[in-house]
C-alpha cells in the first residue's frame, strides 16, 4: 500500500508539470501599443509558436514553486496599460505574479520596502530584449535621432549614463535639466514611466531617469528642444499615429537575428540604445 501511495504521488507530481491547470495569474505590461482584444489574440500564437520555450528559467525560491502556474497557459497572462495600475492588481490579489525587465526589476528590489514585501519567484534567460527610439515612416526626426544615438554608442556616452542613470540609481531620480535653444524647432517625445528607472516619471510627472538623460544629450547635440507627452504604454504607436508624439521609446524582443519583433505598421525604429536578456517574475512574500 506504501508503495502504491509513493507511486501515485510521483505520477501526480508529473501530471502537474505536464498538463497543469492555471494556477496563478501573470501580470505584465502592454508595450507592444495593442489594444487589449488584439494582445488577447496575440499571446496564444505566441505560445503556440513556442516563443516562451525560448527561455531557460529557473525556480529562484523553491518554497514557491507549488504556486506557480505553468508559463505557457495564455489564459494566465494579464495585460496591464501601466505598471502602477499592475502593481495595485498584485497588492489586491487580483494577480498573483508579475514580469519585470531586469533593470526595472533591479531597480524595484532597491525601493525600500520592498525586499520586506516581495521576492523573484523566477528568473528567466536566454531572449534579448531591446530599447530603441521610434518614429513614423519618412519621418525627419529618425535620421538625426539614430545617427546621434550611433555616436553616442561609439564615444560610450551611453554606456556613461547607464552606470549614472540605472547601476547607481537613487530612489527619487533628480530631474534632468536641458539646455534651451530659443527659435530651434521642438521635438515631442512620449514617456510612460513604465520602466524605471529607465523610462521614469516622477510623482509630480516630471520625466527623469535614463531615457531623460539622453534625449538631454541628443537635444545638445542636435540643438532641438524636447518636450515630454506623458502616454500608457499601450497608448505609444496611437501617439505617433496622431502626431500628438513625434517620438517613443520601444521595447522589442529577438531570439537571435536581432530582427524587431512587435513593431506596427508605418513605425521605423532605430538603433537599439539599451539591452538585457534576463526577466524577474516577481510575487509577494509568502512567509516573513
Amino acid at each position: 500500500m506504501k508503495k502504491i501511495l509513493v507511486s501515485l504521488l510521483a505520477l501526480l507530481s508529473v501530471t502537474w508539470w505536464v498538463t497543469p491547470s492555471v494556477a496563478y495569474r501573470e501580470g505584465h505590461i502592454m508595450y507592444s501599443g495593442m489594444t487589449v482584444e488584439e494582445y488577447n489574440n496575440f499571446v496564444p500564437n505566441l505560445v503556440s509558436n513556442d516563443e516562451y520555450i525560448w527561455c531557460n528559467y529557473k525556480i529562484d525560491n523553491p518554497e514557491y514553486e507549488n504556486i506557480i502556474g505553468n508559463f505557457l497557459e495564455p489564459e494566465a497572462l494579464i495585460p496591464f496599460i501601466s505598471l502602477s495600475e499592475m502593481l495595485m492588481a498584485l497588492d489586491a490579489g487580483k494577480i498573483n505574479i508579475i514580469e519585470l525587465q531586469q533593470p526595472v526589476a533591479e531597480y524595484f528590489f532597491k525601493l525600500k520596502g520592498n525586499n520586506e514585501k516581495y521576492i523573484p519567484y523566477v528568473i528567466t534567460k536566454g531572449v534579448t530584449y531591446y530599447l530603441s527610439m521610434g518614429f513614423k515612416e519618412n519621418s525627419k526626426w529618425f535620421e538625426p535621432f539614430n545617427e546621434t544615438i550611433k555616436s553616442m554608442t561609439e564615444d560610450k556616452t551611453l554606456l556613461f549614463l547607464k552606470a549614472q542613470y540605472v547601476m547607481d540609481a537613487e530612489e527619487n531620480p533628480k530631474p534632468v535639466k536641458f539646455e534651451k535653444f530659443p527659435d530651434a524647432e521642438t521635438v515631442k517625445i512620449a514617456v510612460t514611466g513604465d520602466m524605471p528607472p529607465i523610462d521614469y516619471v516622477a510623482a509630480d510627472g516630471t520625466p527623469a531617469g535614463f531615457n531623460t538623460a539622453m534625449l538631454a544629450e541628443i537635444a545638445k547635440r542636435l540643438k532641438i528642444n524636447i518636450e515630454f507627452v506623458s502616454i500608457n504604454s499601450g497608448a505609444r504607436a496611437a501617439a505617433l499615429a496622431s502626431g500628438r508624439a513625434d517620438g517613443v521609446f520601444w521595447f522589442w524582443y529577438d531570439k537571435s537575428t536581432k530582427t524587431p519583433r512587435d513593431v506596427p505598421t508605418g513605425v521605423t525604429l532605430t538603433e537599439p540604445y539599451y539591452s538585457w536578456d534576463t526577466f524577474y517574475y516577481v510575487g509577494k512574500k509568502l512567509y516573513k
